[in-house]
């Protein structure tokens, strides 16, 4: 159904447009009376006029049909309705007195030419109008009702959905909870107040919840790490991913999952050896060698306990040694940089054997905390041992 005051509208226009129009006279004759024509002359074109205008009075007012009284009917003018309603809604209270106007206008026009009939029909239909205006009352009062009854159940979902809201961030709510919440606000277009409102709590609740995946993604990864504890590191990723789909991508999850199952092929090949040997022993012998700088062999089994429960402890004694390797390898290669600078010395074999001291520790431990450093050394050296 088409808004009340579309039809109401598209109704009184064509009335209008049909008085104003359909029955004018010559445009320049109607509302710019001519010089006072001869008496034949205006006879005759009175009668001109006359035959041009009766034909499209309606038969409501011709003298021999139905009388003034019976109701005029409006045509259906849904075309003329969906036409208006694609382009542009009408100003009712500026068009409607605008027509009204060019009515009464044209019909005092008609009166001062002579054509009483073209006249008496524009005045007509004022009186036709008004039991239409009453029922175009009636209508609007039915649908203003509706409307605020409308507005009523609109704020009252409102109301109810930003309690929900509330409640949700009151007992720490995940995101994916809230989310719905706020979309279905949003999509209400309420106030600037309540948007900002709304948008304030989803945020809390986006970084509440952010926190909490990442805390959970940083222990799965550590238990692979530390503990090896691969199949429960795997768990508890493939958990956060099915929960919070909103994070899988920012917090990197899919890639956290591949993570866990790279240290899993690396520590499968000696994962059995565990079984019947003791972890605990083996490090203690790791120790010992690493403090007899017996560096390759301590290595070895160092790598070795990555596959145990002892993995963290092994890992952080790795990363001692390398640090211990690397920091002795880094020493000779200065102390041999800088005999090189001695005039007696040979440069070129200095810088060579500094070189290769660099290049023992990038080698033994590629995961040297100092890697980037010890690399731009080198490069030094290179430059220097090139002039």
């Amino acid at each position: 159904m088409k808004p009340l005051h579309i039809l109401a509208f598209t109704g009184i226009a064509s009335f209008f447009l049909t008085a104003c129009v359909g029955t004018s006279p010559q445009p320049s004759s109607a509302l710019e009376p001519p010089t006072e024509p001869s008496p034949v002359a205006k006879d005759s074109t009175l009668k001109e006029n006359s035959e041009v205008f009766r034909p499209v009075v309606p038969s409501a007012f011709a003298k021999d049909d139905a009388p003034a009284s019976e109701p005029v009917k409006v045509q259906d003018s849904e075309p003329v309705a969906q036409k208006i309603e694609a382009e542009e809604i009408p100003d009712i209270y500026v068009e409607i007195p605008r027509l009204a106007q060019m009515a009464l206008t044209r019909a005092d026009s008609f009166y001062a030419a002579g054509e009483l009939d073209s006249a008496a029909a524009i005045v007509e239909r004022f009186s036709v109008l008004n039991p239409l205006w009453k029922e175009w009352q009636v209508q609007a009062k039915s649908i203003s009702e509706k409307v605020r009854s409308g507005y009523s159940k609109k704020d009252a979902d409102l109301q109810r959905y930003l309690i929900a809201l509330v409640n949700a961030n009151s007992r720490r709510a995940p995101y994916s909870e809230v989310k719905p919440i706020v979309d279905t606000i949003f999509a209400t277009s309420p106030s600037d107040s309540i948007r900002h409102l709304t948008d304030s709590l989803s945020k809390i609740a986006y970084v509440r919840t952010y926190e909490k995946v990442k805390m959970v993604r940083d222990e799965a990864l550590l238990l692979a790490r530390e503990k090896a504890a691969f199949d429960a590191a795997e768990q508890k990723l493939s958990d956060l991913i099915l929960r919070y789909s909103d994070f899988i991508d920012t917090l990197e999850l899919q890639n956290a999952v591949l993570k866990i199952s790279s240290l899993r092929i690396e520590t499968s090949a000696s994962a059995e050896f565990w079984q019947s040997h003791d972890p605990k022993k083996a490090l203690e012998e790791a120790k010992q060698l690493s403090a007899s700088n017996k560096w390759q062999a301590a290595k070895e089994a160092l790598q070795k306990l990555k596959s145990s429960h002892l993995r963290g402890e092994s890992l952080r004694e790795l990363d001692s040694l390398n640090t211990r390797f690397c920091t002795e390898k880094r020493k000779l290669a200065a102390a041999l940089f800088a005999e090189s600078k001695n005039k007696k010395a040979n440069k070129s074999d200095k810088l060579s054997k500094a070189i290769a001291e660099l290049d023992a520790c990038l080698e033994f431990a590629p995961d040297y905390k100092e890697r980037a450093t010890v690399l731009s050394n080198k490069q030094f050296l290179q430059m220097e041992l090139a002039k």
